[in-house]
């Protein structure tokens, strides 16, 4: 299933059998800004401090981290910035294939959240952040806006996603549409082409929209997909 409106178009599939379709049409992305699944789901306690254990879904377990990261370099202009949200302990696997894939390294981006999940506050630092490693496909000039009078940090500070950002329940690891502003404002121009081959529930799109990008999103969950649709339409 394709919806495409112009200036976003959302893909339901497969995001190996996806882009293998837009290699072969040719397409060419000025950036890549994604959030794929972190293979984090597992039970634990936290229902003793009112929250659910964290299995999000089959969709987060024995997912294959690095398989689609080559599959999207021919897609990438030469210079295009990828941003690939993940756990930090899978860090080292990721940066191993975009070097592999003929990426340079440039930087880690954090976020951190001003307002955290709690965690067991006498036996663990809480959990106040997430990383994004980000990288330049090689040959060409990369987009880099300064938006600071002296240095731009790599840091994000932002709370977790709002109620209000969320429609039917939203997706349990649903990126703050601030967040992903942030990183498009930095790395990406108004009129740029953007790929996010696991959009969730859009809040990429969302961000591009906002910021005058043209988007294209890949989701293989139809809950997800039919959300995503939804919430980039009415955020125009």
């Amino acid at each position: 299933m394709v919806i495409d409106k112009g200036d976003y178009k959302l893909y339901k599939g497969d995001c190996l059998n996806v882009l293998g379709g837009l290699k072969t049409l040719g397409v060419k992305f000025d950036a890549i800004i994604t959030d794929p699944p972190y293979n984090i789901s597992r039970d634990n306690n936290f229902h003793t401090m009112g929250r659910a254990g964290i299995d999000f879904g089959e969709w987060d377990k024995d997912f294959d981290l690095t398989s689609w990261i080559k599959p999207c370099e021919p897609l990438l202009k030469k210079g295009g910035n990828i941003v690939i949200f993940n756990d930090w302990k899978n860090m080292s696997y990721i940066v191993k294939a975009l070097e592999e894939s003929g990426f340079e390294i440039k930087d880690l981006i954090r976020w951190e959240k001003t307002n955290p999940m709690p965690r067991n506050r006498d036996r663990r630092f809480i959990t106040d952040y997430e990383f994004a490693v980000w990288a330049v496909k090689k040959g060409g000039k990369w987009t880099f806006n300064r938006l600071n009078d002296t240095y731009e940090r790599p840091k994000i500070v932002c709370g977790l996603t709002s109620k209000g950002e969320k429609i039917n329940g939203g997706h349990p690891t649903q990126k703050p549409i601030e967040v992903m502003e942030w990183i498009i404002n930095r790395l990406t121009n108004e009129g740029d082409l953007v790929l996010d081959p696991f959009c969730g529930s859009g809040s990429t799109g969302i961000a591009c929209t906002n910021k005058n990008r043209r988007f294209v999103g890949i989701e293989l969950e139809e809950n997800y997909f039919n959300m995503a649709s939804e919430r980039i339409e009415n955020s125009k």
